[in-house]
C-alpha cells in the first residue's frame, strides 16, 4: 500500500497521541480547514511546499513548548520532522528551513 506523506505524518503524529482526528491535524500542524486532509486524498494529492513547511513549523514549535511530551512523543515528532525536510529537499529542492 501506497501511503501519502500527509498520511503517513497523521498516522505518526496520532499513534503517538499528538493528535486525534485528520480534522485536527489539518488544523492543528498544517494551519488548514478541518477538511483539507480529507480533500488532499480525494484529489491524490501530497504536501504542498506551503503545507509541508507549516507542518514542519508546527512540529517544531510543539518540541519547544511542550515540556510534558515522554520519550515516544519526542520521537514522533522527531520522525515527522525528517520526513518533513526530506519531503521539501527531494521535491521542493528546499534545504533549510527556519522556524
Amino acid at each position: 500500500m501506497n501511503t501519502s506523506l500527509i498520511e503517513h505524518i497523521y498516522l505518526i503524529l496520532r499513534n503517538a497521541k499528538l493528535t486525534t482526528t485528520r480534522q485536527a491535524f489539518s488544523q492543528e500542524y498544517v494551519g488548514k480547514n478541518q477538511n483539507w486532509s480529507a480533500y488532499q486524498a480525494h484529489m491524490k494529492r501530497d504536501f504542498s511546499i506551503a503545507g509541508a513547511i507549516n507542518c514542519l513549523r508546527s512540529i517544531r514549535l510543539c518540541k519547544e513548548r511542550d515540556a510534558a511530551l515522554d520519550l515516544v512523543q519526542l520521537c514522533a515528532l522527531r520522525e515527522a520532522e525528517a520526513l518533513l525536510l526530506e519531503h521539501l529537499s527531494k521535491r521542493y529542492s528546499v534545504a533549510e528551513v527556519v522556524s
